[in-house]
């Protein structure tokens, strides 16, 4: 949001690294209306989250995107003026906001199939003006039909590229047409990171017998029923502060080591998966973990997580052992680099001490991004994270040696 002569430009605001478009669910002001400044806007449904986004100054709203649009981020949807008569000088809906949202949206579409500047061809026929526009908007020469003198690539063939674009997006979408608001989001977010990264999964049944323990003392303790979700965060922080070559992601100028352990946990609402993020687990204790959880777990559950919870995570954790749940391979959660499945803690045999007896065990499932991390490195985190596990005291305090 930028203030200007006229007053203050609202854009769809950019809320996550690979957010890229929000639906615009509902505007709380009429067009001309007078809004006090921090008073909701508008709300906005993204791949995570709906969300209500404040005002970022008082005036009168000028409406340029009508909603229920889907709208690209840095759009400007609405200008807050200072007084009514700039405001009733605009247009009552903005036809340059309408053809921007057009212009981004086919920018994102472009920027799926980007290729690399130098990857244009000389021995290509086309003209000085066709080469600067292919370069400027990251399309390939290959393979377009120019309509020049023989056959020379010229400006004018880059309208048929941009229809080619809009046909080829429509073509991906087609899938999902029967599917509509985050359930369509996430599906086509989990295809393209199921599509796109390579996943290999780990397995393992540990001991949890002293983790069950141990959760018994500390709600003796205390009075605290804490999460087995806790121990797990904690688990997987203290491996990533062991092992730090694993808390790295991919982005375009190759892998960035993460200075922040931030983890996630999958939340099921009656919306869809949202996964809340808890910042810096490394740092904090166990039972302020467990605080956090609940937290977080309870707004995206309303509806009404912020947008910082929805972000820059490192690492997810998915636990479908309330619901009975053994094992089970989960999908990684784009741009991160795994996932950890937790299975139900139920009594199995399992050999103790060199003989066979009944014990509290539960199973473990690692997916990792294979492009990023190689079987042997994952299997001793996983490894590590087992073992944290199995001696849970491990884990009762935030200082990691």
């Amino acid at each position: 949001m930028a203030e200007n002569k006229s007053g203050y430009t609202v854009v769809m605001p950019k809320l996550g690294l690979i957010m890229t478009e929000a639906l615009l669910v509902e505007w709380r002001r009429q067009d001309g209306e007078w809004i006090d400044k921090g008073e909701v806007l508008f709300t906005l449904e993204s791949d995570k989250s709906t969300l209500e986004i404040e005002s970022p100054a008082s005036g009168y709203v000028r409406i340029l995107v009508t909603a229920g649009k889907v709208v690209p981020v840095q759009t400007p949807i609405a200008i807050i003026e200072s007084t009514l008569e700039q405001t009733t000088s605009l247009p009552s809906v903005s036809e340059v906001a309408q053809q921007s949202v057009s212009l981004v949206s086919e920018q994102v579409a472009v920027e799926r199939h980007v290729v690399a500047k130098d990857s244009f061809p000389s021995f290509l026929a086309a003209s000085p003006r066709a080469r600067f526009l292919a370069r400027k908007a990251g399309i390939s020469l290959i393979g377009i039909a120019g309509s020049g003198p023989r056959g020379m690539i010229v400006a004018n063939d880059f309208s048929n590229v941009k229809q080619q674009w809009r046909s080829l997006r429509e073509t991906e979408s087609k899938p999902y047409a029967s599917l509509s608001g985050l359930r369509a989001i996430i599906a086509e977010r989990l295809t393209v990171g199921w599509r796109e990264r390579p996943q290999a999964t780990l397995s393992v049944e540990l001991d949890a017998s002293n983790l069950v323990s141990a959760r018994q003392q500390i709600e003796l303790e205390t009075g605290r029923k804490v999460s087995y979700n806790a121990f797990l965060m904690l688990a997987v922080a203290r491996t990533f502060v062991e092992q730090p070559h694993v808390n790295i992601r991919l982005t375009e100028k190759g892998l960035v080591q993460l200075q922040e352990i931030n983890i996630g946990l999958a939340v099921d609402t009656p919306r869809g998966l949202m996964v809340p993020v808890i910042k810096n687990v490394d740092k904090k204790e166990l039972l302020e973990i467990d605080q956090e959880i609940q937290q977080v777990a309870r707004r995206a559950l309303e509806g009404k997580s912020l947008p910082d919870e929805l972000t820059n995570g490192s690492f997810t954790i998915t636990n479908l052992g309330a619901y009975g749940v053994d094992s089970f391979a989960p999908i990684i959660n784009p741009p991160e680099i795994g996932i950890l499945a937790v299975g139900r803690i139920a009594q199995r045999p399992f050999v103790f001490n060199g003989q066979l007896a009944v014990r509290e065990t539960m199973i473990l499932s690692f997916a990792f991004d294979h492009r990023l991390l190689d079987g042997a490195p994952a299997a001793r985190f996983l490894q590590r994270v087992v073992q944290l596990i199995e001696r849970p005291i491990l884990l009762y305090s935030h200082r990691f040696i």
